[in-house]
């Protein structure tokens, strides 16, 4: 045979398991759309093992946790094994003539057809056998996997359980750093207001005092008044002792009316006069979305305009907050803006924290040019497990 030969040889069985890797994938995220357990679940992947010899064999393995389907190519020539998936890790002395389930041959005709005991196969005879040799592995497994007892399934799923352990620990990362960023955030925030209100009062009482332009008796009292006023505000965002003593609705009203002080914008406050009896942390997150999203109003609406009402129906209590500002687009993704920075991923966060005592969801409505809405929804009869709204 010619090297020239030889060379096209290789390049079918390379073509072919190409082929195969690509219709293999495919079987696989169907089948693993259907498994739960991770010691079923399959894995398609090409594998280079040092063979010793010139020119070594190309392999493509399909596998699950308990057996394996090697498909071993070479110049002209593919042969499927089915091995324990323990054994690919000494391939190709794994790779005996009693696994051997299919040999597939090149024609030598030059169309690239594909034999089985020199029979042209057909696309569609193809993919029936390469089927065949796929629900092989999977019934092998499962018998396994039936058989098998709970210990030893729990030895044998100690690879899938350490990568839960490390998808876990990353998870606790990534919220360790959330909590701080969000610390930070807070922080830089407490100290501009600190900064530019209360400092800058008290340097111009300092130097009234120290020789300066003298302030009359009502311009000291209005800086002091001032000061007192920014300091009671930055000890309410940061711990609304109110709450608790005065309860969530008017807290709620205090914030409508210090939005409208704050921005200029035109609030309305719709609500019944008695609102349920929330758990602490739970009336504490509801206020501190509604706090968040006013926030979010100020910074970035525009807003002339700003309802939040409350509403109680069939035990499900609705807080919608709706503003007539620029709105934005929630299908784009964003940075940290109103659409889906830190002040939605906070919002998202505290009504999952809700989620936990009372069934609950939240969601955002806005669109360019058309204002925003956001709506969190809290099932007031439900309890820990209950269905949530749908």
């Amino acid at each position: 045979m010619s090297k020239l030969e030889n060379k096209q040889r290789e390049e079918a069985s390379e073509v072919l398991l190409n082929s195969l890797q690509e219709f293999f994938i495919l079987l696989g995220k169907r089948y693993n759309s259907t498994v739960h357990d991770e010691l079923l679940k399959m894995t398609t992947q090409r594998l280079t093992v040092a063979d010793g010899v010139e020119n070594a064999p190309k392999r493509l393995v399909v596998a699950t946790s308990q057996w394996a389907l090697s498909m071993r190519g070479r110049a002209g020539l593919v042969e499927a094994f089915i091995l324990p998936a323990t054994e690919l890790m000494n391939l190709p002395n794994s790779e005996l003539p009693s696994r051997a389930k299919l040999t597939l041959r090149v024609h030598d005709g030059g169309s690239g057809a594909w034999m089985v005991n020199d029979v042209i196969v057909t696309g569609d005879e193809m993919n029936a056998l390469m089927r065949g040799l796929f629900k092989d592995v999977v019934g092998r497994t499962r018998h396994d996997f039936d058989d098998m007892p709970e210990p030893m399934r729990l030895i044998a799923g100690g690879q899938s359980f350490a990568g839960t352990v490390r998808s876990l620990v990353a998870e606790k990362h990534a919220l360790v750093q959330k909590i701080v960023d969000q610390q930070e955030a807070i922080q830089n925030n407490l100290a501009r207001d600190l900064h530019d209100v209360v400092l800058g009062n008290v340097m111009l009482l300092r130097r009234s005092v120290s020789g300066g332009k003298p302030l009359s008796t009502e311009e000291a009292v209005s800086v002091l008044d001032e000061i007192a006023k920014r300091l009671r505000d930055v000890c309410q965002e940061l711990s609304p002792r109110d709450l608790k003593d005065c309860g969530l609705r008017p807290m709620i009203e205090e914030l409508c009316s210090s939005l409208s002080t704050r921005v200029g914008c035109k609030t309305h406050f719709v609500c019944p006069p008695d609102l349920p009896d929330f758990p602490q942390e739970v009336a504490l997150h509801v206020y501190r979305i509604a706090q968040e999203c006013f926030n979010n109003i100020a910074k970035h609406a525009s807003a002339s305009e700003v309802t939040l009402s409350i509403v109680l129906l069939q035990n499900v209590f609705t807080m919608t907050i709706a503003d007539n500002g620029v709105g934005y687009d929630t299908e784009r993704p964003a940075g940290r803006t109103r659409a889906g920075g830190s002040g939605a991923s906070i919002i998202r966060e505290r009504a999952e924290l809700i989620g936990c005592i009372y069934p609950s969801r939240v969601w955002f409505d806005s669109q360019q040019g058309q204002g925003a809405k956001l709506t969190l929804e809290i099932l007031v009869s439900g309890g820990p497990g209950e269905k949530k709204p749908e």
